[in-house]
């Protein structure tokens, strides 16, 4: 029994990996946005890791406040989804826009660590085609407090943090759960981010651009989606559907909207005189 706990963690854990490779529309969307605008393997891990790495901070967090029952309606009360579906999608469609309009803003979590980080980041923001992946950061933590009243939620809250034999081990299942899907999701952000690799023989710079104009508008036209179905779900709407609205939401968004992106802007991108191509347009 002494070490009951930490099988729970580790059932957190192995959670955490599997909510992250279902289809999800906490995680998928802002994964797939940030990955394909990276244009690469390595940019596609890196986006996943930043996404996850908040979502993980984000449920260690709130696992603390539920083992201290200071806060148990974050886990169940899903009438939280309309306004978290809300904030998700006017982040998105804003980082979308900024990245269109190439009006970046110079932040990065990391730049206070030296002088060539900051000039670096800087000389990045300034290149055409560039996606910010640290941003993903900001959409990781608002996508955290999405309500999920299904196995994850009642494992990791409702098992395993009352079984917790210290209260400073209260935010360890959130912990393990977030860092479970992080593990996966980096896999998920390379393949991702790799797959526009398949077509090195169009060359670097249209594949450079073609990711950064996926990647922004999938954020813009995915984030407009989100909102929408924030203020649907808080009129109640869901209700009438007859499928889950989480997996009709992702469903809408890999083939209403990714779908036509890629097909308009592979298009659009082959046509381009690629020195003088930017990220910009609709």
């Amino acid at each position: 029994m002494g070490a009951e706990w930490l099988y729970l963690a580790g059932g957190c854990f192995a959670l955490g990996m599997i909510h992250a490779v279902v289809p999800d529309e906490h995680t998928w969307p802002i994964t797939f946005s940030y990955s394909v605008g990276a244009a690469s393997g390595k940019g596609g891990v890196r986006s996943g890791a930043f996404f996850a790495t908040a979502f993980t901070v984000q449920r260690a967090v709130m696992s603390q406040l539920v083992y201290f029952a200071v806060a148990p309606f974050l886990i169940s009360d899903e009438s939280l989804n309309g306004p978290v579906y809300l904030a998700v999608g006017l982040a998105m469609a804003a980082a979308g826009y900024l990245i269109l309009r190439r009006r970046l803003p110079h932040w990065h979590p990391l730049m206070w660590i030296s002088r060539r980080d900051r000039a670096k980041h800087e000389e990045q923001m300034e290149a055409s085609g560039s996606v910010p992946v640290h941003w993903a950061l900001i959409h990781g933590f608002i996508a955290g407090f999405g309500v999920d009243v299904g196995l994850f939620t009642t494992f990791v809250y409702l098992v395993a943090v009352p079984a917790m034999p210290l209260a400073i081990l209260g935010f360890l299942p959130g912990a393990a759960f977030g860092l479970g899907t992080l593990a996966v999701l980096m896999v998920i952000g390379l393949l991702f981010g790799g797959s526009l690799q398949v077509a090195k023989r169009w060359g670097a710079e249209r594949l450079e651009l073609f990711g950064a104009k996926v990647g922004a508008r999938s954020l813009l036209y995915g984030g407009a989606l989100f909102a929408i179905s924030g203020l649907l779900f808080m009129l109640g709407l869901d209700s009438v559907l007859p499928v889950e609205f989480g997996n009709l939401l992702v469903f809408v968004f890999m083939v209403g909207i990714i779908v036509p992106v890629m097909v308009y802007t592979w298009r659009e991108v082959k046509l381009a005189e690629v020195g003088k191509a930017t990220v910009t347009g609709p």
